[in-house]
């Protein structure tokens, strides 16, 4: 399973790689805003890679956040604070709610919790466990498509799947979506999501802190279209227009209208994401 920051080119794996990462991007960062103490600082390379730091008034890193310079591709309303690190929103199309996704949120050490918003956001989404089928056809037959792939045993259809003449097991659609996040206890949310989706375009970018390569596809699914970072070591290629991704992913939103810098009074977070 690939790690957030492998899927943006910034490999860490020898001793001393993370700390010297962020060491090169605080110094060429970018503030994006102050609260409370913490200010919020963008790191951003010409080929998209981002990192998000959260530092406080002694310039100690509390957290990052990897991202990617994504162009907007949702429209989401009702943005809640689910836990210290995840937020929910409703996706919409032509205002009607199509479906939720629970995600991480570039700005959200700037964000009221008790003050819904939403707009137009990017979602990047880190491929930490997907598959690129050729097509909508290979993806329908492949395990990748079944609402329960790890399941090895699905037993008999349910009488009414033959009553019906629906197909068992059952299985999901090229373009469809299922944040888990949303589901169960907001305490234990995490923003890891099921996403199927068709590749629209793609392009293979060289990060310039590590010289490390990633591929980014644009993937459209039900409800938005999301920016899907893959690590080069995992996927050779980058994925062709007309396949399809499916799989486990962790997603990332920046809310196209941010905060303003003077913002006060806002949580601290203490963790380190990878």
């Amino acid at each position: 399973m690939a790690a957030n920051f492998t899927c943006i080119g910034l490999d860490a794996t020898a001793p001393g790689d993370l700390d010297r990462i962020l060491e090169a991007a605080g110094a060429g960062a970018t503030p994006l805003g102050e609260r409370d103490g913490i200010t919020v600082m963008r790191w951003q390379d010409d080929g998209g890679a981002r990192l998000v730091l959260e530092v406080d008034r002694q310039r100690r890193v509390l957290a990052v956040t990897p991202s990617f310079a994504a162009e907007a591709g949702a429209e989401v309303a009702s943005l809640g604070h689910l836990n210290q690190q995840v937020w929910s929103a409703d996706v919409l199309q032509g205002g009607e709610k199509v479906t939720a996704l629970a995600a991480d949120v570039e700005q959200s050490a700037l964000l009221d919790p008790s003050a819904p918003r939403g707009g137009r956001a990017a979602v990047v989404a880190f491929g930490s466990q997907v598959q690129v089928l050729p097509d909508v056809q290979a993806f329908g037959s492949s395990p990748a498509s079944l609402l329960s792939p790890d399941k090895e045993d699905h037993g008999e259809p349910p009488a009414h799947y033959v009553e019906q003449g629906w197909p068992w097991p059952p299985r999901m659609g090229p373009e469809s979506f299922v944040s888990y996040g949303v589901f169960g206890d907001p305490a234990g949310a995490e923003a890891y999501a099921r996403l199927n989706g068709t590749v629209l375009h793609s392009r293979t970018c060289r990060t310039a802190l590590t010289g490390g390569t990633f591929h980014v596809a644009r993937v459209r699914t039900v409800g938005f279209e999301a920016d899907v970072c893959l690590a080069a070591s995992e996927h050779p290629q980058a994925p062709a227009p007309g396949a399809v991704l499916a799989g486990v992913v962790y997603l990332v939103m920046s809310l196209e209208d941010a905060p303003a810098p003077e913002a006060r009074a806002a949580r601290r977070r203490w963790s380190l994401r990878r």
